[in-house]
């Protein structure tokens, strides 16, 4: 048999008739046909077999901390991350001697290398594993009878400037007492702390323990500490670890019925005014001790120790199951400064959009900076203004009902005084549907314009509606044309006069066009608002714009006012 060659066609048929070139070729295109049907169902056949193994990758089950933490010959207890999840602790047998001794490291991608905490703190009147970390791992709390202490042991506070840890300064009454105070966890704001009040504690452990809950005043005095209900304090309930959300708390006790040995971990959720029934976290408990663990804000992994491959014990993330899991929340983050980078007087306001409810209030910080926790499942307004009116604001909006909440957003703002030429995007002014008419929502943004107008006289504000989405059409093809132009031309056509004579006469033809170019009177709704609440109607000029979307998808509509001079 002869083996089939690759071939040109023009080369083969100089001896091949007409018929049968086609049939050569026809066996060539089914051929490859047949082997194109081939690759797709092997691709789609590594596909359904990848896949799984992306998406387990994705959403490990375990995973472990990486080697500059984690060492085999190393023991490693007690892990406590920070809400921002760029701050840990955890204790390790690594110290003098081998003691188990406390460490420090934090990131801003890869963690640092593990430092000793300072005597002040490692020390052998501390209760070893009661430490705790602040939402940005810039503040310590932990458990110590040195003096001064109000009773045995008291829960204290050190703080982390530049890379000295301050000394160590007692909470106090009320929430110290002459009984046994400790393991602390702070809500992200650090305006509510949990913990626990204990008949007996030493170095290693604890006893007879209840947990309580205390907020801080506005004046910063924490209030008297409520005691949680019979539910969770069953008799020696320990280590309250309050996530993020401010409803959810995991907790460690061996007196609610169904351990499995030791102390277990459960889940308790703050439900319309109540805890809920605890719930054990057996996809982390064992037979023997497990309560000294924590979860960073996005709520997706738990962190505790666990045995390692050569017979030490290391830190591993466990992936909370859907069920337990507290709702994810979103570092926001951000420097709020003039054009020099110094710090400026502003007030800060987020808003949740869904219900309309401020859900933050504050001031930055004296250096300018400020932070908040956003929780996962709406969207929220983020207002940021000056205390002098006649200087810019700033606004954006977060939408948190995406499958992937980011763990963080920075969002530096700059206010300052206007110039001609400044332009200030109004990207919450919206309109009703297919019309000029104002949607209510778009008063808030509207009104900080107003203030900025009145403050500025010298200027006047360009009010401008651009559209990307030009539509036109002869009929009202769909219900965004709502505009009409009328087109008439003048022209001539041939008659018949009432002699029979043909003849030429005048006349108009209308041609009318429907659109969707509604920028100027949305420009105008906007100028007409702007009037009711007291601006000055000289104040304004207006700009309006259509042009056709490239891409139908892209079509939108941006607002703007441009700083003009008078």
């Amino acid at each position: 048999m002869q083996s089939r060659k690759t071939f040109s066609p023009s080369q083969k048929t100089r001896n091949i008739s007409r018929p049968q070139i086609c049939l050569v070729l026809g066996e060539e295109l089914t051929n490859f046909s047949v082997r194109l049907t081939c690759m797709r169902k092997i691709i789609c056949i590594l596909l359904l077999l990848i896949m799984p193994v992306i998406s387990s990758w994705a959403q490990a089950k375990t995973r472990r901390l990486p080697s500059i933490i984690n060492h085999p010959s190393l023991n490693l207890y007690a892990p406590f991350i920070s809400l921002d999840g760029n701050a840990l602790l955890f204790i390790s047998d690594d110290g003098e001697d081998h003691a188990l001794t406390v460490f420090y490291t934090s990131r801003e991608n890869d963690w640092a290398e593990p430092v000793v905490l300072p005597k002040s703190v490692n020390h052998r009147l501390v209760y070893l594993r009661g430490f705790a970390l602040n939402a940005d791992g810039k503040k310590l709390y932990f458990t110590s009878a040195k003096s001064p202490v109000v009773g045995g042991y008291d829960i204290m506070t050190s703080e982390l400037k530049g890379t000295t840890w301050s000394e160590p300064q007692n909470l106090m009454l009320p929430i110290n007492t002459k009984t046994n105070e400790g393991c602390p966890s702070l809500s992200p704001d650090g305006n509510t702390i949990y913990f626990m009040r204990c008949d007996k504690m030493d170095q290693n452990k604890a006893e007879g323990c209840k947990i309580f809950y205390s907020k801080k005043k506005a004046n910063g005095v924490w209030e008297e500490p409520q005691e949680l209900p019979a539910k969770i304090n069953s008799g020696n309930s320990q280590t309250p670890r309050i996530m993020a959300d401010g409803e959810t708390l995991i907790f460690s006790s061996n007196k609610l019925g169904s351990s499995k040995g030791g102390m277990d971990l459960y889940v308790s959720k703050f439900s319309n005014g109540n805890w809920t029934d605890p719930i054990p976290m057996d996809f982390v408990n064992t037979d023997k001790d497990d309560q000294f663990v924590s979860v960073a804000a996005l709520g997706r992994y738990l962190l505790k120790d666990a045995p390692g491959a050569k017979k030490n014990n290391e830190l591993v993330e466990f992936l909370i199951p859907n069920e337990l899991r507290p709702k994810g929340m979103m570092k926001v983050e951000g420097y709020i400064t003039d054009p020099n980078n110094a710090p400026i007087s502003a007030y800060v306001a987020i808003t949740d959009l869904a219900s309309n409810k401020r859900v933050y209030s504050g001031r930055p910080n004296a250096d300018g900076s400020y932070m908040v926790y956003l929780m996962e499942g709406t969207q929220y307004e983020m207002s940021i203004d000056p205390e002098q009116s006649s200087i810019s604001y700033y606004t954006k909006r977060f939408d948190l009902t995406t499958e992937k909440t980011p763990q963080k957003e920075r969002v530096n703002a700059t206010l300052k005084q206007p110039v001609a030429g400044d332009e200030l995007a109004l990207d919450f002014v919206l309109f009703k549907p297919y019309s000029a008419v104002l949607e209510s929502s778009s008063e808030t943004q509207l009104k900080r314009l107003v203030r900025m107008v009145k403050a500025n006289p010298q200027f006047k504000f360009e009010i401008q509606a651009m559209l990307n989405g030009y539509e036109q059409d002869s009929t009202t093809s769909n219900p965004d044309l709502t505009e009409i132009m009328v087109d008439s031309i003048k022209t001539q056509i041939d008659d018949i006069d009432t002699l029979g004579q043909l003849y030429k006469r005048d006349t108009i033809v209308v041609n009318t066009v429907y659109h969707n170019d509604r920028t100027l009177k949305q420009a105008q709704s906007i100028i007409d608002y702007l009037i009711t609440q007291g601006a000055d109607q000289n104040s304004f000029t207006l700009f309006g714009n259509a042009i056709p979307a490239i891409i139908p998808e892209n079509k939108n509509l941006i607002i703007k006012a441009v700083v003009r001079p008078k």
